[in-house]
């Protein structure tokens, strides 16, 4: 069984957006395991379908199948997709699902998520789940799948693989932040259901001059009208409107005393793993993935709050964090169960208990 090949959809090719995958699969290749990109593409699904190269499909995110403004060509590449999952089960081909999310976040087409999620829930054999509340959830959902399994495996850290060269003083003085500010920080990309805007509202009541909210990343059509609105006259707050290269993520994070996450809709959060390689604590909803991540690494490195983000939240937040950094012993997170060859190590663990 050793070596068998794994089909995932995507493998490499979202590196540069988001290097989950790469991370992931990296370790594996190097351990002997061919991996091959999918697409949602006629082309993928002709090249794969009959293929012997691979004993796994493992699918991420298979709201992407339902893109574009079409909804006939949206059901058109569904049904493809139904079709390949369908033609590969019958050659002895295990598929795979890692959940994360259990809904798409921005979804044109409600009526084909929907059938979608049917759909997989019935046909997937294997559902990996990134956080222990999840596969409750899944468990559930996947009622009538009586031939499923289900794994709980941890999403793994970004530690090592971003550069983080640059020290808290260069940052600042690149970035023209006063050293004497507590920065909370907002990175990446800038979308509605991320609660950025409620974001800005908490922290224009704080009124603490002693403060600075930096926000960066791009910002998605759906939101820039109200968030151009919110700006408008907004004190202490310095927005980056650009995507951040992966070589400038250091300069933001160690720039920053907190991470805000204060996204409406949390299932998973890789943000919170990407803070944590950094060495940055996480201020975020007590939702999900996070409230787990917080018994992991602890209480410092990963603070929750019940509702709506605050003022009263940031005060908080930013109090007990101040307190915390004058205690010896407690400049970096334990992350080493997160490792990426342990997490991948784990996942092939998950593979071959199909395959038996």
């Amino acid at each position: 069984m050793e070596g068998f090949g794994i089909l995932a959809c995507p493998a490499f090719s979202t590196r540069a957006g988001n290097p989950y995958n790469y991370i992931l699969y990296r370790p594996m290749e190097k351990q002997g395991y061919p991996i091959y990109e999918f697409d949602y593409a006629l082309k993928s699904c002709v090249k794969y379908a009959l293929s012997s190269k691979y004993r796994i499909f493992h699918i991420h995110w298979p709201s992407n199948v339902i893109f574009g403004d079409s909804l006939f060509r949206a059901n058109l590449r569904l049904n493809l997709f139904f079709a390949f999952i369908n033609l590969i089960k019958l050659f002895n081909k295990k598929v795979v699902w890692t959940v994360h999310n259990l809904e798409d976040h921005e979804g044109k087409f409600p009526s084909l998520q929907r059938k979608l999620n049917d759909f997989m829930f019935k046909n997937v054999d294997g559902f990996i789940s990134l956080n222990q509340s999840g596969l409750d959830l899944i468990n559930q959902k996947t009622q009538k799948n009586q031939a499923k399994k289900l794994a709980h495996i941890y999403h793994p850290h970004y530690k090592d693989y971003y550069k983080n060269e640059t020290s808290k003083v260069q940052a600042r003085q690149k970035l023209g932040i006063g050293s004497d500010k507590f920065v909370f920080l907002f990175l990446g990309q800038i979308r509605a259901y991320k609660n950025v805007i409620g974001l800005i509202k908490a922290y224009q009541e704080l009124k603490n001059p002693n403060t600075l909210l930096l926000i960066a990343g791009n910002v998605h059509e759906d939101i820039k009208e109200e968030l151009d609105h919110q700006l408008k006259g907004a004190e202490g707050v310095l927005f980056m409107d650009s995507f951040v290269k992966d070589e400038d993520l250091q300069l933001y994070f160690n720039c920053a005393d907190v991470v805000v996450t204060p996204y409406n809709k949390i299932f998973n959060s890789g943000s919170a793993l990407l803070n944590l390689s950094f060495g940055k604590p996480t201020l975020a909803p007590d939702l999900w993935a996070l409230s787990e991540l917080k018994q992991l690494v602890g209480s410092c490195w990963i603070k929750t709050y019940q509702g709506q983000i605050s003022a009263q939240v940031l005060e908080q937040g930013m109090l007990e964090l101040k307190n915390e950094t004058e205690k010896p012993g407690n400049s970096q997170p334990d992350i080493s169960c997160l490792d990426p060859e342990t997490i991948s190590a784990e996942t092939i663990a998950f593979y071959k208990s199909l395959l038996s």
